[in-house]
């Protein structure tokens, strides 16, 4: 061999050594900078995290007050987040991230979820309707024209009070003298509460709701009295109308908590489409 051959050689031993070098250098540092990657993304992670639990608790903490009507925010939520809605609390919520969002019904010992519904409230009225036609499928329904006064309740009354909080009632079981002699008055929901849950028992009437919409006078009060009765209707019909099965689910008692209070028509139409989707909606999942 000549010495260029020999030179040739030498060359090519020491550029490959050079290549093994470099690979092994570049393998190095690519799993410095993989470590690198991994330890930004759980520290962003973490702070993330941190972020997200900071929101929540403060949502909760500034809102501790009225605490139980935690789950109307996640109804104002999921049926739409855009809306301008009268009570801070709900607006804020809506402002907040699906996952900030569900944290603070996490925190809150709920078993309810924020998702992205599509046509939630159309969904809370056709299964309502459903209710009806399969238990009173002769009586008329106030829920035509996709349960129209039920809307209004919440897009054109929705920062009013709530008209009506009382009304001249006699209990159904109440008969005889005593029937009679008694004039008094009681909370809107105990009568439309009462005779539903008879109706539905096969206890009561056989055209309940046409017995309530001549007791409430649903034709002829002022249209913002309508939505009131629709609306507190829809609720009910879902609570005595569906077959829960025990289930150990928090939801949530949203009214009855800890002091909070219904005071608005948008807080009564959130609540009806709170109790159509946990008691009917769903059930169909």
């Amino acid at each position: 061999m000549t010495c260029s051959d020999w030179i040739s050689i030498i060359c090519a031993v020491i550029s490959l050594f050079v290549t093994i070098a470099i690979a092994f250098l570049q393998l190095r540092q690519s799993g410095r900078m993989g470590k690198f990657e991994r330890r930004q993304d759980e520290r962003d992670e973490r702070r993330h995290a941190e972020e997200v639990k900071s929101q929540a608790v403060s949502f909760i903490s500034k809102h501790y007050a009225d605490r139980g009507l935690i789950p109307l925010c996640a109804m104002a939520a999921m049926y739409n987040d855009l809306y301008y809605y009268s009570r801070e609390m709900y607006r804020e919520f809506c402002c907040m991230t699906l996952e900030a969002q569900n944290r603070v019904l996490e925190y809150s010992g709920l078993d309810l979820r924020v998702t992205e519904e599509k046509g939630l409230f159309e969904r809370c009225i056709k299964a309502v309707e459903e209710v009806l036609r399969a238990h009173f499928h002769d009586d008329e329904s106030p829920f035509y024209d996709g349960g129209k006064y039920v809307l209004r309740s919440l897009e054109r009354y929705g920062d009013e009070k709530i008209p009506v909080e009382r009304i001249n009632y006699r209990p159904p079981y109440m008969t005889g003298p005593l029937a009679v002699n008694f004039d008094g008055t009681s909370s809107y929901e105990s009568c439309i509460a009462d005779v539903l849950s008879e109706s539905f028992r096969g206890d009561g009437s056989e055209h309940p709701i046409s017995d309530l919409e001549r007791k409430y006078g649903f034709k002829v009060t002022p249209e913002n009295e309508a939505c009131q009765f629709a609306t507190v209707l829809a609720q009910f019909i879902a609570i005595y109308g569906s077959e829960d099965d025990g289930s150990d689910k928090e939801y949530g008692t949203p009214g009855g908590y800890a002091g909070e209070t219904i005071d608005t028509m948008e807080d009564l139409f959130l609540l009806a489409v709170f109790e159509m989707y946990i008691h009917l909606v769903l059930k169909e999942v």
